[in-house]
């Protein structure tokens, strides 16, 4: 049974569940799968070689039709690597690990969700207020 969500909507899933963008473990074969699964597969771009991201982000455009995307340690990624990504067409990309600003902008410029994990800091930085 589907549960729906803005999530699923969002990403036309049929469960609201994702991969967790284990850099260098997450490959494109586990991405796709979970994708054909009914939920999202995020692709590990971690801190991991740049080639291996491209690869892995190939393995999951072509082994699914359905919704798939790459997650990025934010303090650990350039812009360059992020319009790597997004030449790929994933639905979604993932920031952790550090202010997502610049990158930010360029997902949200392109069209593709952006997804930002919270972290403790900026949960304190949140609960400071102005």
């Amino acid at each position: 049974m589907a549960l729906r969500t803005a999530f699923t909507e969002l990403l036309s899933l049929r469960h609201p569940i994702a991969l967790a963008p284990m850099g260098g473990v997450s490959g494109g074969a586990l991405a796709a799968a979970l994708s054909n699964g009914g939920g999202l597969g995020l692709v590990g771009g971690g801190r991991a070689d740049p080639a291996w991201v491209a690869r892995e982000m190939e393995i999951a455009a072509e082994r699914t039709g359905k919704s798939w995307g790459v997650g990025f340690q934010t303090w650990a990624t350039g812009p360059a690597t992020v319009e790597q990504a997004l030449a790929r067409r994933p639905s979604a990309i993932m920031l952790s690990f550090g202010h997502p600003g610049p990158l930010a902008r360029l997902i949200r410029t392109a069209r593709v969700v952006l997804i930002i994990q919270a972290e403790q800091a900026l949960a304190r930085a949140a609960n400071r207020g102005p």
